[in-house]
């Protein structure tokens, strides 16, 4: 009973000081003053927050920092509803001026919103300790639909080396890809392709010693695939991890114990860590930039975590049974299952919270098609959501959790605004409409310090996560695409598919996109302005001033677009699969030797899940063999001088010398032994801290003139591919099969290059199961395992 009183009571607070806050912030911003006034307060607050910048750690320094940046927005807001506006004498001009103000005032609301979320994140310690007998049973669940077998080995083999009572665990593959739908498709080689993999996926499963489950029908997509699985399982904890997602060793040990301090916990959300870049990063070359999705997984979430609104994420999340059954299972209204679940079980009163720890490591989609693919399924699935579960309307929810998950959802209104935004100055560039009613220096003295702010606010908060403008271009780069899925979201919101992501895409040689069309029409639009600007400042002096204004808007939509227009131009990928930099000790051994022959030692350099990278001192270290090209060899971990492991079955790849060292290029066996898959995923996957190394290495504040000089740099180099698109013919070559293929990645592309989707439909799903490891096989299907 106290403790529900001192939580009304500091809800109460709460709500108290952020309504004071806002009330004095809309008094100092609504004060009118003169230009001149206007333009020294302008400056006297760009002065400020220079100074705070470096306190903004303290609660006391960052609410003050984020007071001052609020009274300039919401000065420049209130200028532009009270003086701005055209007259409804000029009906074309009011209603297109009215449709900018519009987006401006999302993007403030935005602007406001962030900075709430941002005013006082929240980093989570350890979990307690927790005695063995008492830890809770555990359902691993990894979804799969067209992920090639050995991907799926690898995340197998992982979750089987999770650090945790095997009595306790239980692993089951949902493996949508050879359902008796598939495996009955009418085209015969779909059909072959979906039978095989099939077999296959049952056979990796049984070796590993975990649950393979396939279903009659692909209805209700991944949601339906899950639920499938959860309908025979009675764990206590639900883990999911997505087939690409493989955990290290310490994932249920840093989150398990949260449930048993927090009986109301339904969520333990954590990070999503990458091994490669997404392709807007890589064809930049962005190369050292934190990722694109860092700013979410290090600082918001932990934001959103302070106010009760962590959500799942659809992966590396662990949940709480009991909780997920209060919601009938995984929701599948929406494209989105994942928040669409956390959004109704919040309702229900049960709490999350986010460990901003990486202990998975995933893939990125590799082509810009397949990243324009995902990123339409998330903005389509969250506008699905605003107009289906609008979180002001769902019962049981706080006002703060409200409004973590509507600034979750509009965020994904951007396309569209992003476009408007872009297109908006050529309003009056090409046909004279009037946008704003203001003279010059009224408009230097506060749209200035309101974009300088703006861009100081951001730099401060999210510098380390977000370098300067990344998120101008990445929004640009998609907005041309997704837009028209985010319209049809909002006019018809139960209309959507779901379509999986490849990630088993490979680019062998430099090309440009098939989809590129779209982001260079609007990067020729925005050339087609400049160029009537240059023609109306000389032609029309009477309008300089206006022009002068209107041409550097333009000029920095330009820049951004002329960035954002280099993610057409695919790079060419040195591997199929990515691989993470390691250093382990490790030896090599002739697969022909006699069992007793010694070791070669060797240093492990890389490692992914088709191969490593080996150093050695000489090729006969030790007095050890040599190794050539296509030896068969083993390969065992070293702990303490000694073999701790099960060796990896390989083939020498490649071998060569550097600076007197023997570098040897292994690539693995496609028909590992389970101890052997389990040694790689140990190799790739052993540790937390390695993800967590990478995190912080590519963590490094950059200030806004490093940020200004690399965009010029950026939209310089996407202005020299317009040749390469006018002139150069595009080869089909995304999907074409890389130097070294991995095993089963032909069938995997066969399949993805179908349209991958589920059709989402309400109605339940019959239970159909093949399981490793029970004796129960009434339910095999006349296709065999």
């Amino acid at each position: 009973m106290r403790t529900a009183f001192s939580k009304r009571s500091g809800f109460a607070l709460n709500l108290a000081f952020w309504s004071l806050s806002v009330a004095l912030v809309v008094f100092f911003a609504s004060v009118s003053t003169s230009v001149s006034v206007q333009a020294l307060l302008g400056l006297l607050a760009v002065a400020a927050i220079l100074i705070l910048r470096p306190y903004i750690s303290s609660p006391t320094g960052r609410m003050i920092f984020l007071g001052i940046a609020s009274i300039v927005a919401l000065r420049y807001w209130f200028w532009r509803l009270l003086n701005t506006l055209p007259s409804l004498d000029d009906p074309i001009s009011f209603a297109a001026a009215s449709l900018l103000f519009g987006i401006e005032t999302y993007a403030i609301g935005v602007f406001f919103l962030g900075n709430f979320i941002m005013a006082d994140p929240v980093r989570r310690a350890p979990p307690p300790p927790v005695e063995a007998n008492d830890l809770p049973s555990v359902d691993v669940l990894i979804p799969s639909y067209n992920e090639p077998t050995d991907l799926l080995a690898i995340t197998l083999a992982a979750a089987c080396n999770l650090d945790y009572p095997r009595d306790k665990l239980t692993i089951v593959l949902c493996d949508d890809g050879g359902t008796d739908q598939r495996c009955s498709d009418p085209d015969p080689g779909k059909a072959r392709a979906a039978q095989q993999r099939r077999r296959d996926l049952f056979e990796l499963c049984r070796k590993l010693g975990v649950t393979y489950r396939t279903r009659p029908f692909n209805r209700s997509a991944k949601a339906g695939n899950l639920n499938e699985a959860l309908a025979h399982l009675s764990g206590e904890l639900v883990v999911i991890f997505d087939a690409d997602h493989a955990p290290t060793p310490d994932f249920l040990m840093r989150t398990v114990g949260y449930f048993s301090q927090n009986p109301r916990l339904f969520l333990v959300q954590t990070p999503h860590f990458f091994l490669n870049d997404d392709p807007v990063a890589r064809n930049l070359g962005l190369g050292a930039a934190p990722p694109e999705n860092e700013m979410f997984y290090r600082q918001l979430h932990e934001g959103l975590d302070r106010w009760g609104g962590a959500f799942f994420c659809g992966s590396a999340a662990v949940l709480r049974r009991r909780a997920l059954d209060e919601v009938g299972g995984i929701s599948g209204t929406s494209i989105t299952e994942d928040a669409e679940t956390a959004l109704q079980i919040h309702g229900r009163g049960w709490e999350s919270l986010y460990v901003n720890h990486a202990m998975i490591a995933g893939l990125q989609p590799e082509t810009f098609a397949s990243f324009l693919q995902q990123r339409g399924r998330w903005a389509t699935g969250m506008i699905q959501l605003l107009m289906t579960r609008n979180p002001f309307t769902m019962p049981g929810l706080s006002l703060f959790q409200r409004l973590c998950y509507f600034n979750s959802m509009v965020y994904w209104l951007f396309p569209v605004f992003r476009l408007i935004l872009l297109m908006a100055p050529l309003s009056y560039v090409f046909f004279g409409v009037e946008l704003f009613v203001t003279s010059a220096s009224e408009a230097l003295a506060y749209m200035l310090s309101y974009l300088t702010i703006t861009y100081l606010v951001q730099n401060t908060l999210f510098g380390a996560s977000r370098h300067p403008f990344l998120s101008e271009i990445y929004e640009i780069a998609q907005a041309p695409y997704l837009a028209r899925a985010v319209i049809g979201a909002i006019v018809n919101p139960r209309k959507a598919d779901f379509k999986v992501t490849s990630k088993d895409e490979t680019i062998y040689e430099d090309t440009i996109s098939d989809v590129f069309a779209p982001l260079a029409g609007l990067f020729a639009i925005l050339i087609a302005g400049l160029v009537v600007i240059g023609w109306r400042y000389y032609a029309f002096p009477g309008d300089r001033s206006v022009l002068e204004l209107v041409g550097a808007w333009v000029i920095f939509n330009t820049a951004l677009t002329g960035a954002a227009l280099r993610a057409v131009m695919e790079v060419r990928q040195r591997r199929q699969a990515p691989r993470a930099q390691i250093a382990a000790a490790g030896s090599l051994v002739l697969r022909s030797s006699r069992p007793e022959a010694p070791g070669t030692p060797v240093s492990i350099r890389d490692v992914s899940y088709g191969g490593a990278g080996l150093s050695l001192k000489t090729a006969r270290a030790g007095g050890g063999q040599p190794f050539f090209l296509d030896d068969k060899v083993l390969l065992a971990l070293a702990e303490d001088g000694a073999a701790a492991s099960a060796p990896i079955e390989a083939r020498v790849a490649n071998v060569r010398v550097e600076s007197g060292e023997t570098i040897l290029g292994l690539a693995f066996d496609a028909g590992q032994a389970a101890g052997g898959l389990r040694t790689i995923a140990r190799l790739l996957n052993g540790s937390s801290a390695r993800w967590e190394a990478a995190r912080a290495r590519r963590g490094k504040h950059q200030g806004l003139v490093a940020g200004l000089a690399r965009l010029v740099v950026l939209a310089l180099s996407g202005i020299g591919t317009i040749p390469a698109l006018l002139l150069a013919g595009r080869g089909d070559t995304a999907n074409a099969p890389a130097a070294e293929p991995q095993p089963g990645v032909r069938i995997q592309q066969e399949i993805r290059r179908e349209e991958a989707a589920s059709a989402i439909r309400a109605e339940p799903t019959p239970i159909f199961v093949h399981s490793a490891g029970s004796r129960d096989r009434s339910a095999i299907s006349s296709h065999g395992a």
